[in-house]
């Protein structure tokens, strides 16, 4: 039987209604950390915890392999379902009304959910990427910074998901363009084809997409 395209109502509600934490919780072992919650990746293979489940943001990611996303998006990739699929497993475990498109609305919605997709994607690498360089030679200045003068340990610079901007404009846009191959217009539509932050400390806003950036080193 073929899955009917959701309206946005639906898909909404079921975004509000259902937790990530008890979600997931159903597939992974978590125990609290802080406000967080941490567990072994259920996407690759590792020994110490480095998956994080945050339920104030209703997010999840791994330190490890990078894996990042909501409740829907969990069981998206846990259970190799499609989105509808998963949205409508949860609107009946929830009690959603479930309301479907007509069709000249369905292609305008796919249109939006894959570019979100491909956007939220981009955010999720640059964070990644960010705090990857916060521990190779240029940025353990910034590193010995937040730990010896911020104070801060390493649970909370992963918690905070802290990260560093190397020097040169387009590393970033380098990374995400040539290495993991995402397009050049997505990368633009999120200003990332110009690296307007070099040398500073970052810090991801996962729900208003916002970063925000300290001075640390140099100019």
């Amino acid at each position: 039987m073929k899955t009917p395209r959701l309206h946005p109502e639906t898909i909404e509600e079921v975004k509000q209604r259902a937790d990530v934490v008890d979600v997931i919780s159903e597939q992974v072992v978590l125990r609290k950390r802080g406000k967080d919650y941490v567990g072994l990746c259920p996407f690759h293979q590792e020994k110490t915890p480095s998956f994080t489940v945050s339920p104030s943001k209703q997010m999840y990611y791994c330190f490890g392999c990078g894996a990042s996303g909501n409740a829907i998006k969990f069981l998206m990739e846990i259970g190799k379902q499609s989105f509808s699929e998963v949205v409508l497993d949860l609107a009946r475990r929830y009690q959603v009304s479930v309301r479907s498109l007509e069709p000249e609305q369905r292609q305008q919605l796919q249109r939006q959910i894959s570019e979100q997709e491909q956007l939220y994607e981009i955010l999720a690498l640059a964070t990644s990427f960010y705090q990857h360089a916060l521990r190779q030679p240029q940025g353990l200045v910034t590193l010995k910074y937040l730990q010896s003068q911020r104070l801060l340990s390493q649970t909370t610079i992963q918690e905070f998901h802290l990260g560093y901007a190397p020097s040169g404009w387009d590393t970033l846009y380098r990374y995400l363009v040539e290495q993991k191959g995402k397009p050049v217009g997505h990368v633009d539509r999120k200003k990332l084809l110009r690296q307007e932050f070099r040398r500073v400390v970052l810090v991801p806003r996962f729900d208003a997409v916002i970063v925000a950036a300290a001075l640390v080193q140099g100019n």
